[in-house]
């Protein structure tokens, strides 16, 4: 189980509760990341750790996966020390992410790759000019 803090898991509860009175249902892992303003791996991993001790429930759907809350006085059973700093690397992992789909935006909005693709198919046309302009071998001799 991935170690939280006590005030961490009050957060993760009230932020499911405010979804579940504001949306008329329980939210998905990526609604309360937003609300709360964390990385969606780190809410993620906070649900299972809560949902390991009872405090939630995740419930999978065949179209989602959403959060209840179940016993909240299971909280109290949290330490109130923090653990280990697992959410600064997911928040460093979820950046470099950004950062990669904003490179590859960029790169397609730019016209780059546009550009690259023509030519690519300009060479692969000279090339078989090329090929059509080479006289083939006589089979039977001269």
């Amino acid at each position: 189980m991935s170690r939280m803090t006590r005030d961490e898991g009050h957060l993760v509860v009230a932020g499911i509760r405010v979804l579940v009175h504001s949306l008329g249902r329980g939210p998905t892992p990526d609604e309360l990341a937003e609300l709360l303003g964390l990385a969606s791996g780190s809410v993620r991993l906070q649900l299972v750790a809560l949902a390991e001790l009872g405090a939630v429930a995740m419930v999978e759907s065949a179209f989602e996966t959403h959060a209840e809350v179940r016993d909240y006085g299971r909280l109290e059973e949290l330490s109130e020390e923090g653990g280990p700093a697992i959410t600064d690397d997911l928040k460093a992992f979820d950046e470099k992410k950004r950062q990669e789909t904003e490179r590859m935006s960029q790169l397609f909005e730019s016209g780059e790759q546009e550009d690259r693709l023509k030519e690519k198919h300009r060479q692969m046309d000279q090339e078989l000019e090329s090929f059509r302009k080479q006289k083939p071998e006589n089979p039977f001799g001269d």
